[in-house]
């Protein structure tokens, strides 16, 4: 046997070093730096949900000011449609739904740091509109109102208020229930039996009322 003989023998049977291996190296690379873009946007969308899922789910953080100072504004978002749904879910007569912006506010509340990021007023069929003295579309009192705040305490301290408002006035003396940052606000045209109808949809407690509600149906 000759050298060169052996010499090709020698070598088919190595193993090749070249193009072929660097190629399956690449892929292995492209596909690791895959895994780490879809991990990352995992975590970014779970840092922000795009809709309320559950009473104390955080909420969008507030706008900076250009200059460094305290943020005077936060996003508008879609929270209380989200609430909204829920009652709709559990089979209650709402109707007539109106989403608020800041413009249309009447509280000047709306998108504001000391106040809520999310409102809508709806109605309830079961009211009667005749018998309402603040029939108004977007009152209160022709069904309810759901504000949803930037953290659980800021909700209760709106209710608190809303409940020393109304005192001694019976057509204001409004039913509030809370589950963490949400706020409804029921009409006092609603019997008690149909405003705990609200209160199971939402798994809400109810805001210690400074004037209970009266039965203003037969007003």
């Amino acid at each position: 046997m000759d050298d060169s003989t052996a010499t090709g023998r020698t070598g088919a049977g190595t193993p090749t070093t070249g193009p072929a291996r660097t190629t399956r190296a690449g892929r292995a690379t492209a596909l690791v730096g895959a895994a780490l873009v879809l991990a990352g946007a995992a975590v970014a969308l779970t840092a922000f949900p795009a809709g309320l899922t559950g009473p104390d789910a955080p909420a969008p953080p507030a706008v900076s000011s250009p200059d460094g100072r305290a943020p005077s504004v936060t996003p508008v978002t879609a929270e209380a449609e989200a609430a909204l749904r829920r009652l709709k879910r559990a089979g209650l007569p709402v109707e007539g739904y109106r989403s608020l912006t800041r413009g249309s506010d009447p509280d000047r509340l709306l998108g504001r740091v000391d106040g809520y990021r999310s409102k809508l007023t709806f109605e309830d069929r079961r009211v009667n509109g005749g018998l309402v003295v603040d029939n108004d579309p977007g009152s209160v009192a022709l069904g309810g109102v759901i504000e949803v705040f930037p953290d659980a305490a800021s909700a209760r301290a709106r209710a608190e208020q809303l409940q020393r408002d109304a005192l001694g006035i019976p057509p204001r003396a409004e039913r509030g229930y809370l589950s963490g940052r949400v706020l409804l606000r029921l009409s006092p045209y609603l019997a008690e039996a149909q405003a705990l109808e609200y209160r199971r949809a939402l798994g809400a407690e109810p805001v210690p009322s400074a004037s209970p509600p009266q039965d203003l149906r037969d007003a």
